[in-house]
């Protein structure tokens, strides 16, 4: 009990923006860096403090009593009451926080793994290099494809906070390497798809999409939406869950819609469990199969190329003309990048941290990500927490 006190603690520290320092960087991408986008490095593990979204453990909600809850999560009560392996049953107290607990990187580059800066070695160049196929007729420059790479990241479990065994659902212990889309056959062919997502006919198509489009009205207006499982919120329709997307017209957008994807697959399969819910907190308190996905289960922080925890993109021009008022968000700033016409330097670009680094499934890019998509990186890693109710008994 002392160590999960030390742990809200700890949180609640960490997440504020005083303890650490604004940063300043250079918004344009230097000649090394261009150099290596066949796969670049992102240096999670460097950025495991100032790149992680710690604000988004919060809330932290015990016995009911906390900041506010997803849609979905256990029902407020003082108290829990689980079975033991014995079928007895044990009193504890409800808990409920967003866990960070895996990381997804996308590449178009096959076998690439920016999380670590490096390529999976494959002996055989003709085999599983993940082409896509769809029976749809477009055109190739109309069509966006990446690879994934699904990697275990128990975080809490690796910094020994909120360990109790009562809590930890994972049954991976370390940061490991769980799934990629070049091993996965229905990720590239659309038909192979439709035999785990019979449902796909149904909902693949424009009518499904304009629903869609009410979705995204909705998640803007700060709702969540649970009914309309088929769709992504403002990042499109959930189907076909392949990694072809009909559009490249942004980055972001695409690889924030096949997160989703991929998420809804691992839940189909059985390799997701729904943690949030009543059932966590009453009767034998483990996950449950859930074959479609629980959106408001997750939450979603970007840590590569532009970690959402600096904060959004303020371009500080090099001119006598501007000033420190200029450089916040919604300023007449260029963008970075472009600097000051006069001397052609590349202005600065501060990223200071803040406490909305995290976003929810099918949160319009306009919000969040909209300056992060720099020019030749087409590389993104995200960090995907995880709301978990548990029973604390020990």
């Amino acid at each position: 009990m002392v160590r999960i006190l030390l742990s809200f603690v700890f949180c609640i520290l960490i997440s504020s923006p005083l303890m650490f320092k604004t940063n300043t960087v250079n918004a344009a991408p230097s000649v090394n860096e261009l150099g290596s986008d066949l796969c670049p490095n992102a240096n999670i593990a460097k950025g495991i403090i100032t790149d992680i979204c710690w604000s988004c453990l919060l809330p932290i909600r015990l016995s009911g009593i906390g900041g506010e809850k997803p849609a979905g999560a256990a029902s407020d009560s003082v108290f829990c009451l689980c079975k033991d392996k014995d079928n007895i049953p044990q009193i504890g107290m409800p808990l409920g926080f967003f866990q960070p607990s895996r990381i997804v990187s996308f590449s178009p580059t096959p076998y690439c793994m920016p999380s670590f800066g490096t390529r999976l070695v494959n002996t055989d160049p003709g085999h599983l290099t993940g082409v896509a196929k769809t029976d749809e007729p477009v055109e190739v420059e109309q069509t966006s494809f990446f690879h994934y790479k699904y990697w275990t990241f128990p975080l809490m479990q690796m910094l020994q906070m909120f360990t109790n065994k009562d809590c930890s659902y994972d049954t991976f212990p370390a940061w490991d390497l769980a799934y990629f889309s070049e091993a996965d056959p229905l990720y590239t062919d659309d038909m192979l798809s439709f035999l785990l997502f019979p449902e796909s006919i149904l909902f693949a198509n424009p009518v499904a999409l304009a629903v869609c489009t009410a979705e995204c009205a909705a998640i803007a207006a700060g709702q969540e939406v649970e009914e309309t499982f088929f769709c992504a919120g403002c990042n499109g329709n959930l189907y076909p869950m392949t990694g072809t997307v009909q559009t490249n017209d942004n980055p972001v957008r695409v690889t924030s819609l096949l997160t989703s994807r991929l998420l809804g697959v691992l839940h189909r399969r059985g390799q997701a469990m729904l943690t949030m819910g009543d059932h966590m907190t009453s009767g034998s308190c483990e996950p449950n199969y859930a074959p479609m996905i629980p959106k408001t289960q997750y939450r979603v922080s970007m840590l590569y190329p532009v970690p959402e925890a600096r904060g959004n993109v303020k371009p500080i021009v090099n001119s006598s003309n501007s000033s420190p008022e200029d450089a916040g968000v919604g300023g007449s700033s260029p963008p970075a990048g472009q600097g000051d016409a006069g001397n052609g330097q590349a202005s600065a670009a501060r990223f200071p941290l803040n406490d909305k680094c995290c976003h929810r499934l099918g949160d319009s890019i306009f919000k969040w990500g909209l300056q992060r998509n720099i020019p030749t990186k087409e590389h993104f890693v995200y960090l995907i927490y995880r709301w978990n109710d548990c029973c604390l008994r020990q």
